[in-house]
């Protein structure tokens, strides 16, 4: 099972993402505390951090203990989700979608931003511009 997780110090947009995203994925959302990344990689198979750093909000998987993806949130915005609820993620981002589309539930969408729509539960859905992380 897919484990998404925060940062150490993590804030209240990347709590909601994370817990967003562990809620459309079918993932386990846990609360990192004093827990170092290695803890991690020795003991789950895939898992998302969402951090926040000097870089601002970060977007990393790894997966089989390796870094495999990592996107940068230029811009959050939590929104109210209207019409159905979507399971997975949307993204007009195709790097993104090409890693993740064989694991998990992803759909892409044409767009000249690159964008991730996670829905949330309650209505929620998390609205994420990301940008490039070099």
């Amino acid at each position: 099972m897919t484990l998404v997780t925060t940062s150490r110090r993590s804030t209240t947009e990347s709590r909601g993402v994370a817990k967003d995203l562990a809620f459309a994925l079918g993932a386990r959302y846990v609360a990192r505390g004093k827990r170092g990344i290695r803890e991690f990689l020795d003991t789950e198979s895939s898992f998302f951090i969402i951090s926040y750093d000097e870089k601002g909000l970060m977007l990393r998987w790894y997966y089989n203990g390796s870094p495999e993806l990592e996107r940068k949130i230029t811009t959050y915005e939590c929104r109210t989700r209207e019409g159905v609820l979507t399971r997975g993620i949307i993204t007009s981002d195709k790097g993104l979608y090409e890693r993740l589309n064989p694991l998990f539930p992803v759909f892409i969408q044409d767009d000249e931003i690159p964008v991730l729509i996670i829905d949330g539960p309650q209505r929620r859905q998390s609205f994420l511009k990301l940008g490039k992380t070099d």
